[in-house]
């Protein structure tokens, strides 16, 4: 897909195999879900890492997928772990009903500091 390995996820022909978790296709299905998980909700904080290339497309992904069940995203883009508090911040003043956060490493390092502010 992106990095043009596959034709698609459902046919990828060729002779790759193997399992990927951080494909920006799933990323507006993640969206579709927590819309399913939070009935009602309309503002959605995405929590992503902006200095990662291959974030670019699944940031797209989400907000086509937004646009298409009338949500309102609140973009909370990190570059660093000195981005955080930041991003805490201006979520909160959001007032989002949901948080998504997109895989990333730099995301995936910091998620116990993530989960102890969406709690």
């Amino acid at each position: 897909m992106g990095a043009g390995l596959v034709a698609s996820l459902a046919r990828p022909g060729g002779t790759i195999t193997g399992l990927s978790v951080l494909a920006p296709e799933l990323s507006g299905k993640r969206l579709e879900l927590l819309q399913e998980v939070v009935p009602g909700m309309t503002r959605v904080a995405v929590l992503w890492n902006a200095a990662n290339p291959a974030n670019a497309s699944a940031w797209e992904e989400v907000q086509v997928a937004a646009w298409a069940l009338g949500l309102l995203l609140h973009s909370q883009a990190v570059r660093g772990p000195q981005d955080f508090e930041g991003a805490f911040a201006r979520t909160a003043q959001a007032h989002p009903e949901a948080l998504l956060v997109l895989p990333d490493n730099l995301i995936a390092m910091h998620r116990q500091h993530i989960a102890e502010f969406a709690t």
